[in-house]
Parts: C-alpha cells; sequence; structure tokens
C-alpha cells in the first residue's frame, strides 16, 4: 500500500512537473517579453489594486510592449502612444476586434456594437454615428439637449442651498441628468419622469454594471455570487427594454421618428421576412449599447474635476473670469461648444489625462497575426492599451502628478489640442460616444460654472483625489458645497 502510494505522489508530482514546463515553454516565437505568471492563473495573483499602475511597472523593467497571461487569457499590454498609435491606427484593421468573454457573449448574444467585429459592426457603427448625430430628436440638437439637462442639474444644486451634497445622486442616481441625454436620442424618455420608474430601475441597472465590470471578466468568473448577479442584471435589462420597443412598435409614426428606436423601426420596413427577426434583434442591441454608452464616464470626469477646482482655487477663479468674460459679453449668458474658453478647456483636458475615465479603455483583439514594432502577436489576443501611462509619462508630461491646465496652452494663451491625451482612444474602434461625451462635460461643467462656485465640506476639506479599480476610474463620493455665484 505504501509503494502504491510512493509511485502515485511520484506520479503526481512528474505530472505537475510536466505541466509547470509546458506553461513555461513559449507556444510562440519572438513574444513580447513580460513577466512569469504561474499555472491556471497566469499573472493575476501579482495584480495590484489599480492594474494600470502594475502594468506601467512591469513595462519599465520588460519594455513599451509587455506580454502577460491573465488567468487564460494571453494579453498583450501597449505602454506607450507609440505602440498604440501603430496598432490602433497604421494596422487598425488587423486591430478592431473586439476581446470577448463568457460575460460580454451572453450579454451581447453576440451582436450589438460594443463587442462585435467585420460587417456587422460596420454596420451597427453606422446607424449609432447617425443618431450621436442627432437624427430623430424632434428638431432639437444635442447641444440644446444636453443645455436642457445641465439647466436641470443647476436647478437641483441651487435648491441645495449651499448645504453639503453629494452630486453623483443627482448625476446619475436620483434624476440621471446625464443618462436622460441619451435617452432623449435612444427612446426619448426621462429617468425622472412620473410612470418611469422601469426606466430610472433600467438605468441604475446599467450603471452598476459598469461599476462592476473589471477589465480582466475572468477574475469574476469564479466567483459563482457576482457571477449570477450579472447575469441576472443582464435578463432585466433585456426584459425591460423588449418593453419600451413594444411600445414604440405600437405609437410607430414613419413620417415622424422620434429617436433611435423609431429610426431602426423605419429601417425595418426595408427588410425581408427572412431578414426581419435578425435585424429587429441586432438594433436592439446596439440601441441598449448606446443606451448603456457614457454615462459613467462623462460623470466622472465632470466630477473629477470639480475635485480638482476645490484643490486648486486660483485655478476656478481663472475659470470664473474667463466665463464671465466671454460668455456674459458675447453670448448674452448662454453657453454652447464652440464658445472660446481656452483656459476652461485647458481645465477639461488636464483632466482627462491626470484622471482618464477608462485608464485601460477597452480592451481590443487583434483578428489575425500580425508583427507589431518587431514583436509577433498571436490571432484573438487580448490588446489593452494602458492610456495611464500615456498620459502620465515623465519623459513626456513635467510633474504629471501636478494639476496644471497651462500645460496645454500656448505663449498666446491658445488651447493645445496634443495627441497625448487620449482618454477616448484612438483609431477606428475609438469612443463612437467621443463628440457627445465632450459635449456633454464640457456644457455641464460651464453651466455649473457660470453660476457657482465649488466649494469644500468643511467637515472634511479635502476631496479624495485617490483613483478607483475597475473598468471606469470614478472619484469616490464626497459631499462638496456649491455657493450661488
Amino acid at each position: 500500500m505504501l509503494d502504491y502510494l510512493t509511485f502515485t505522489n511520484l506520479a503526481l508530482f512528474a505530472i505537475a512537473l510536466l505541466l509547470f514546463y509546458i506553461w513555461l515553454t513559449p507556444k510562440y516565437k519572438n513574444l513580447p517579453p513580460g513577466p512569469m505568471g504561474v499555472p491556471f492563473l497566469g499573472c493575476l495573483p501579482f495584480m495590484e489594486t489599480l492594474a494600470e499602475r502594475t502594468f506601467t511597472k512591469w513595462s519599465k523593467k520588460y519594455g513599451p510592449i509587455i506580454t502577460v497571461q491573465l488567468g487564460d487569457h494571453r494579453t498583450v499590454i501597449l505602454n506607450s502612444y507609440e505602440a498604440i498609435e501603430e496598432a490602433f491606427i497604421k494596422k487598425g484593421e488587423k486591430f478592431n476586434g473586439r476581446f470577448k468573454t463568457y460575460f460580454t457573449e451572453f450579454a451581447s448574444e453576440g451582436l450589438g456594437m460594443v463587442f462585435i467585429d467585420g460587417e456587422k459592426w460596420k454596420e451597427h457603427r453606422k446607424f449609432g454615428t447617425r443618431a450621436l448625430a442627432g437624427a430623430g430628436m424632434y428638431g432639437k440638437t444635442i447641444e440644446q439637449r444636453v443645455l436642457e439637462e445641465a439647466e436641470n442639474i443647476c436647478h437641483v444644486i441651487r435648491s441645495k442651498n449651499e448645504e453639503p451634497f453629494i452630486l453623483e445622486v443627482y448625476m446619475l442616481e436620483s434624476s440621471c441628468a446625464l443618462a436622460n441625454v441619451i435617452n432623449g436620442i435612444t427612446i426619448r424618455e426621462r429617468c425622472d419622469e412620473e410612470g418611469n420608474e422601469n426606466l430610472l430601475k433600467l438605468c441604475h441597472v446599467k450603471i452598476e454594471n459598469i461599476k462592476a465590470i473589471n477589465n480582466f471578466p475572468n477574475r469574476f468568473r469564479y466567483n459563482y455570487f457576482a457571477h449570477h448577479t450579472r447575469m441576472s442584471q443582464v435578463i432585466i435589462i433585456a426584459a425591460l427594454f423588449d418593453n419600451l420597443i413594444e411600445q414604440h412598435q405600437q405609437q410607430h409614426d414613419r413620417l415622424h421618428p422620434r429617436d433611435l428606436i423609431d429610426l431602426y423601426l423605419n429601417q425595418m420596413k426595408d427588410f425581408s421576412v427572412s431578414q426581419l427577426y435578425f435585424k429587429i434583434t441586432i438594433y436592439k442591441k446596439t440601441t441598449k449599447d448606446l443606451f448603456a454608452a457614457g454615462t459613467e464616464t462623462s460623470s466622472s470626469t465632470i466630477r473629477w474635476a470639480l475635485f480638482y477646482l476645490i484643490v486648486n482655487p486660483d485655478i476656478q477663479d481663472k475659470v470664473h473670469k474667463e466665463i464671465d468674460d466671454v460668455i456674459e459679453t458675447g453670448h448674452n449668458g448662454v453657453v454652447r461648444y464652440d464658445t472660446k474658453l481656452p483656459y476652461t478647456k485647458a481645465v477639461l483636458q488636464e483632466t482627462y489625462r491626470i484622471r482618464t475615465a477608462t485608464p485601460l479603455g477597452v480592451p481590443r483583439r487583434n483578428t489575425e497575426d500580425v508583427t507589431l514594432m518587431g514583436y509577433f502577436i498571436p490571432k484573438n489576443t487580448q490588446i489593452i492599451p494602458n492610456l495611464w501611462w500615456v498620459h502620465n509619462d515623465p519623459e513626456y508630461w513635467n510633474e504629471p502628478d501636478v494639476f496644471k491646465p497651462e500645460r496645454h496652452l500656448d505663449e498666446e494663451g491658445n488651447l493645445i489640442m496634443s495627441n497625448r491625451v487620449i482618454p477616448f482612444s484612438i483609431g477606428a474602434r475609438h469612443c463612437l460616444g467621443e463628440n457627445l461625451a465632450r459635449t456633454e462635460i464640457f456644457l455641464f461643467l460651464v453651466s455649473i460654472l457660470q453660476k457657482f462656485t465649488v466649494l469644500p465640506n468643511p467637515e472634511d476639506p479635502n476631496p479624495p483625489l485617490e483613483c478607483s479599480p475597475g473598468i471606469v476610474n470614478s472619484p469616490h463620493k464626497y459631499p462638496l458645497i456649491m455657493k450661488e455665484r
């Protein structure tokens, strides 16, 4: 019996050694270098809370392009602007795939705009671009709709009577001010209108899903309860959205499209019966993708900007002066996106840089074997751009930890649009809603600062400036004060 146990143990040990040897032996030659992981988990046990900082630390040892194994996902991290530009622009057609996991496939049913590739993606992108250009909005421009919601949030701020309050609650949770902008484009509904409790619930579920998703989905795959919760939320979202589309079908007027759903219903008329089910399904997914897009990231950027203005009151004074000088005299108090406010826009560009909303972007996938800057990247590798390091590399940015809007201005005070500030990524698969997000963030921020001074909470005078982990870098909740000017 003892001999049998000894033999069994030796056999298991030999198998373990063999597996470890296989793990150590590169499957491909000339991959980008990177840290050694452990079997099955790869480098996950060695990841710090903020993944972008870990990747930056490894890049200093191995170079700007590194290979890391994240669970069962072979991943290449691009840690320089040059590497990102080479992959996403110069070789963009080969890096236009979206990396897929079990969760993303379940959530998207292999459809929708975010997680598909090829011709289907191009079709979705075309319709999404049309929607975000303002089609089907009863003649309202996107700028007008954003300004309406900005005025609504200013009304809420005014009602606080200079008492401390958490802005996030009203931008995302209570009235969903930012979500109402994209809602108007996609479904022509407001979260805070009477009778729209389900829509408000839908907004909350979407926002919580975005907050919960980590850049490495395999981490939660082994957490049954977190996994089950997210899958259940996907089903809830689908049911609520199906109900919205059914309502639109009952009230549809082909000659007067109200929103994106109506535009899609119009498009249905051109399809054969055999195409109809498939087309309705993919358009549902695209509408849901747009519905979810950008709400959390835009809110985070606005709140980061306000936190930094609290910490730097001299910068806030300059913004107030510029707004007063330009808007009051040049536009009769009306804010517009094309208003010439170079210093204010420099403040926003510095916010994009120092607190990037999505520090690792959205993972991509190369759709074929490719050579990148001398390294071989096998087909279907997960590709992650480290936008945080591009924005904080001291080789390019002097004192990257310091909030300095002046770094984005020339000697005459004109705004310098640096190609190294890329919060929405670059290339064909950059954020579809970039123009909408920039418009929202600028108009919300200027509308607030035109009317209010942002002050710290006397009981806690230092707003938290620490980054948060996850796919979206959201600031921690902080009760600030808005004093009417």
